[in-house]
């Protein structure tokens, strides 16, 4: 019998991981679409919020960036090409730090509107 409920205890780690890899390419391709132009958009329409349009759409694009090279990833393990598979380890990888760091930006521009200094941004 499988278990098809998640478990209760799954970090925010394996949760995104489980979601990312379920996805299909389809919507991993548009998520990735409708992040860059978040952010090539979103920067001339929203003049004060630009920092927190910008750090969203770049999480937002790692995370999709990151669904599709970890599928390329694992189909060419499974094919034997272990060169591309590690080369596309370490830029799964880069998209990992790359999704933190948008994050981790993307808090401190809602920390610095809501402290109200928008002059930091």
């Amino acid at each position: 019998m499988i278990l098809s409920a998640r478990r209760p205890d799954v970090s925010l780690v394996e949760f995104l991981e489980s979601r990312a890899r379920s996805a299909s390419v389809t919507r991993l391709v548009l998520q990735a679409i409708v992040a860059f132009t978040l952010v090539t958009g979103g920067f001339g329409r929203l003049p004060y919020a630009r920092s927190v349009v910008g750090t969203f759409a770049g999480a937002f694009l790692c995370y999709a960036v990151w669904g599709l090279l970890d599928r390329a990833r694992s189909y060419s393990a499974n094919r034997g090409w272990t060169l591309t598979a590690q080369y596309l380890t370490m830029l799964c990888a880069v998209f990992v730090v790359l999704g933190v760091l948008s994050g981790l930006g993307l808090l401190l521009a809602i920390w610095f509107i809501a402290l109200g200094s928008a002059w930091v941004l």
